[in-house]
């Protein structure tokens, strides 16, 4: 082997290490709450002030067509309440159609994305706007359908929102290090049987669980 393909091979593991390092430095384990506005928390990504008067559990499955309505229609009022300080919103993702999807694996890659822009912006609006995006008409795939979003076009939505450029280097490569989007999902889905419809979305208010595509705003400070 040549010395300019052994510089090269060498250039390319150590860029791969320093992602790696910076994932783990700026993605908390799971099971930990992040200090910052927003990022993960355990099994939830934690978005907006914990101390908001509104607190939700929301779920959702990022190939869900119903979870893609409700964040296209009610995804501007809930950044907004969040920037106002006064809806706090736990994202728990789940994994239902993981199977259905083109690549077999958009969910799993999809919420690793979350993760990755929740820790690495700790910025609530960037982490939300990532959510909005993933979840729009123009972007979200369709369930059995030909294709899925790719590793890189998962970044340029990172980017859009307005995630570091880290975040975007981080999910092309896709590492799961430092959280297992399986393990949330597969613990999200039993927490999402426990209530009496299982179905996504499902927003948790006040300890009641209620359809997400309701007017479950209404029920909360605006």
């Amino acid at each position: 082997m040549s010395r300019t393909r052994v510089n090269r091979s060498i250039y390319a593991v150590g860029a791969v290490l320093a992602l790696v390092g910076a994932l783990l430095l700026g993605t908390p384990a799971a099971g930990l709450a992040h200090a910052g506005p927003a990022g993960p928390a355990g099994t939830a990504i934690s978005i907006g002030d914990p101390a908001a008067p509104g607190q939700v559990d929301l779920y959702l499955d990022p190939l869900c067509l119903y979870s893609g309505k409700m964040i296209q229609a009610q995804g501007e009022e809930i950044g907004r309440r969040i920037e106002a300080g006064t809806l706090h919103v736990n994202v728990r993702f789940v994994d239902f159609l993981d199977k259905d999807s083109a690549s077999g694996s958009y969910d799993y890659r999809a919420i690793y994305a979350a993760y990755v822009v929740a820790g690495q912006s700790a910025s609530s609006a960037v982490t939300w706007n990532f959510i909005r995006e993933i979840f729009a008409a123009e972007n979200q795939p369709r369930r059995h359908g030909p294709t899925d979003l790719s590793n890189d076009q998962l970044a340029g939505l990172a980017d859009r929102a307005g995630a570091p450029h880290l975040a975007g280097e981080l999910i092309k490569f896709g590492f799961p290090i430092g959280l297992d989007p399986r393990a949330i999902a597969a613990y999200n889905i039993t927490l999402l049987r426990d209530l009496p419809e299982s179905g996504v979305p499902r927003v948790v208010v006040d300890g009641q669980a209620v359809d997400g595509n309701s007017d479950w705003l209404a029920r909360l400070p605006s």
